[in-house]
């Protein structure tokens, strides 16, 4: 199972962040038709995938944006 979900992960990660962002429109109508049929089970699935290439995108640019830890050795002082 562990294979299947990486090679389905591997997929996922060659699909053009652009493009699924235009798709997520079209696939939040689908899911709100919640009629429990294969097309809406897809149309979840879509959803959730498309949602967490959105949230590693943003969590991929907090890392790139966050500040490098600093040289400066910490300002500390003698209390006797």
């Amino acid at each position: 199972m562990k294979d299947k979900l990486d090679r389905l992960a591997d997929q996922v990660l060659t699909l053009d962040d652009h493009e699924l962002s235009q798709l997520l429109p079209d696939i939040q109508k689908r899911m709100q038709h919640c009629d429990h049929s294969p097309e809406w089970e897809r149309s979840v699935v879509a959803f959730f995938l498309i949602n967490a290439m959105r949230f590693k995108n943003n969590a991929a640019l907090r890392c790139s944006q966050a500040a490098p830890p600093s040289e400066e050795r910490p300002r500390l002082r003698l209390v006797k």
